[in-house]
């Protein structure tokens, strides 16, 4: 047995098939999964594409084609791989698995070494490695019996990875650990007191899988009290009473419940007496109990909680304690808590100056401040947060103090709302409506900034329109309060100082406008950046600033020393035109580059890969190979490109027969020389 070896067939010497095959073992799905490779060795092999060859494994086979081999330079014998195939063998159920087949062909028709050669198989026999099958031995015991449920603990021979157990002798099982393990154990709950169950064990072997069972064993089941369900308890109700619905087996025995939250024991009620039987049993909470739960849940609404009933014969406890969930809440009606109310104001002084009152807005830069009025949370809850939100805005305390909520941008009457949060998560509001005055900031309608004749030191400014009204009681509070200009040469680091020319400047309501022809005198030869100002009573908070770009005064033609510039006015060659060029509407330039003859020589150190600059270079040496020349003769290289992602070289020799390479880049890789005779 085995999971590997090798095997050949050489018709002539070592030329042949050579495979290899391998197995990969699954213990838990008692198969092996088969590799064969298939090589063809020989020493030098000129052969074309083959389309008829096999290869089998355990009656599984596949016709797969090899691409034709050219390899005549080589020294020695060496084995090219034709092939890799994978089949699943599946093994008995006892784990074991022998005679499998293993085969692979490939036909060569043809003569080597002087023997006719035709189709050539290679094939063997193999038997695989056993797998493991064996099931684990598997023993319990039990113990806690209580009135709902008790204790099993089992134990495997093997590491076993799935526990189960059945309490009606093996008809039906339940999954109770998936903890790989030689032991395991799980207490069985929720069952009927005073019942005899048929235990068993059984658990699967994690190395294969395979289940064990042990034998079985009678348990019976205590009698103490079940609790069968528990109605959902409304702790901030006036009288709270906890319905439980349970079986009780003896009446003379004492109950304690118990109400938890997680591990945390809320309340617990002693000396309850109940009748046998199965029955709803209720309990009333008296004032000082009440106040017990809802102080214990000062931050919760609701929870989960578990209520566990307690058996008793005098102080001895009957069984384990039988528990149920069930909610236990507070509502909104009775523990919400409530708030008096609140004030507002506008916190921003230079606003609240415009409109004399406070209690008014400015839309986009008014402050709205608001400070909570008394809040008083119930039922053990505190209060644990103030929230004051208007259209999207919202801000937050934790004390009560007052609350900035920040700039109010919708005009109008406004909804200011202020939320009291408890510790309970519960909610109080009150809304009341705010004053917010449309405001803009100022804006032009036209303006218009340019040379004279477009080509003139002296500057031209004309613009008109409006600031914002701001009117309280029928008066109107805005007005224009800047109107001012500045400029620096655009190759300047920063502007000069300000002009004002507000005293220029036409006022009517909240219109304005100016217009001045002979504005300043700016030099024809430089750009400028020029920056318009304009400021009602809120100054720089609603400020308008406009930026220009004053280009210098270009004229049609410039005639400068020994230079024409046409659109340019500093012409750099003898003539300069900025734009295309065209005769009879056909432009016959437009910003391509001419291809010239390079007059110097290629340098010796000069790798080919970098010469993508259209032209043509002459190597007057004998040439590199190394720095991807296509021979070492001399030549002429002629390069044409159209972008940097897209070169074309050709090079050609300078004697006789002149041959000629061609290769081109495509984005960053240059492909091949290929030859031209």
């Amino acid at each position: 047995m085995a999971l590997s070896g090798s095997f050949s067939k050489y018709p002539v010497s070592k030329f042949g098939l050579y495979c290899e095959w391998s197995g990969s073992q699954s213990i838990t799905g008692n198969y092996t999964d088969v590799t064969l490779k298939v090589y063809l060795q020989f020493y030098t092999l000129s052969v074309g594409s083959r389309s008829d060859c096999k290869v089998s494994i355990n009656g599984t086979s596949e016709t797969y084609t090899t691409p034709a081999i050219n390899d005549m330079s080589s020294t020695s014998w060496h084995k090219v791989l034709l092939k890799t195939k994978t089949v699943r063998v599946s093994h008995n159920s006892d784990g074991t698995k022998t005679g499998v087949a293993l085969s692979a062909s490939w036909r060569f028709s043809g003569t080597y070494s002087g023997v006719s050669v035709g189709t050539i198989t290679a094939s063997t026999t193999v038997n695989l490695d056993k797998i493991d099958r064996s099931a684990p031995t598997v023993a319990f015991s039990t113990s806690g019996v209580t009135a709902s449920g008790f204790k099993i603990s089992a134990t495997s021979s093997s590491t076993a990875d799935i526990w189960q157990y059945s309490l009606n002798g093996g008809s039906s099982w339940t999954t109770f650990s998936n903890t790989a393990s030689t032991s395991a154990s799980v207490t069985v709950s929720s069952l009927s007191p005073n019942t005899s169950y048929t235990v068993k064990v059984r658990a699967r072997k994690k190395s294969n899988q395979v289940y064990g069972t042990s034998g079985s064993a009678t348990v019976k089941t205590l009698g103490g009290a079940v609790v069968n369900s528990v109605s959902t308890v409304t702790a901030d109700n006036a009288t709270v009473t906890v319905s439980i619905n349970a079986t009780v087996y003896e009446a003379s025995y004492s109950y304690t419940l118990a109400i938890k939250n997680g591990s945390s024991t809320y309340l617990t009620i002693s000396g309850l007496s109940w009748t046998k039987g199965t029955a709803t049993r209720t309990v009333t909470l008296t004032a000082a109990q009440r106040t017990t739960l809802l102080n214990a849940m000062a931050s919760i609404k609701s929870f989960t909680g578990t209520f566990a009933v307690t058996t008793y014969s005098g102080s001895t406890q009957i069984g384990s304690t039988s528990s149920k969930t069930a909610v236990i809440q507070t509502t909104s009606a009775n523990s919400a808590p409530t708030l008096s109310g609140f004030t507002f104001e506008d916190s921003y002084s230079t606003t609240a100056n415009i409109t004399g009152n406070n209690q008014l807005f400015i839309q986009g830069y008014s402050t709205l401040k608001v400070t909570p009025g008394t809040a008083t949370a119930k039922n053990g809850a505190s209060i644990s947060n103030y929230t004051a939100s208007c259209n999207g805005l919202s801000a937050s305390s934790s004390s009560g103090a007052a609350i900035t909520v920040g700039k109010i941008e919708k005009s109008g009457s406004v909804s200011v709302t202020l939320t009291v949060t408890d510790s309970r998560g519960y909610t109080s509001s009150v809304t009341k409506n705010v004053t917010v005055i449309a405001y803009a900031k100022p804006k032009i309608s036209s303006v218009t900034l340019r040379r004279t004749n477009e080509i003139e030191a002296e500057m031209q400014l004309k613009f008109n329109g409006s600031i914002s009204a701001v009117t309280v009681d029928g008066t109107q509070k805005n007005s224009v309060q800047y109107v001012r200009y500045r400029y620096k040469k655009t190759s300047a680091a920063s502007y000069g100082s300000y002009t004002s020319i507000l005293s220029s400047t036409t006022r009517s309501g909240t219109s304005f406008s100016f217009s001045n022809l002979e504005l300043c005198s700016l030099d024809a030869g430089y750009s400028y950046d020029f920056h318009l100002q304009i400021q009602d009573r809120l100054y720089s908070q609603s400020s308008l600033d406009l930026y220009f770009v004053i280009p210098q005064g270009t004229p049609l033609v410039a005639l400068r020393k020994k230079k024409v510039g046409i659109n340019k006015p500093t012409p750099s060659q003898t003539l300069d035109v900025g734009g295309n060029i065209s005769a009879d509407g056909l432009i016959l330039m437009s910003g391509y580059n001419i291809m010239g003859l390079v007059q110097a020589s290629i340098p010796d150190d000069t790798d080919l890969n970098t010469i993508t600059t259209p032209g043509i270079y002459f190597r007057r040496n004998t040439a590199d190979t190394s720095l991807h020349y296509p021979s070492t003769s001399w030549g002429m290289l002629e390069v044409f490109s159209c972008s940097s992602n897209l070169v074309i070289q050709r090079y050609t020799h300078r004697d006789n027969p002149y041959t000629t390479y061609i290769r081109s880049k495509v984005n960053a890789n240059w492909q091949a020389w290929v030859k031209k005779s």
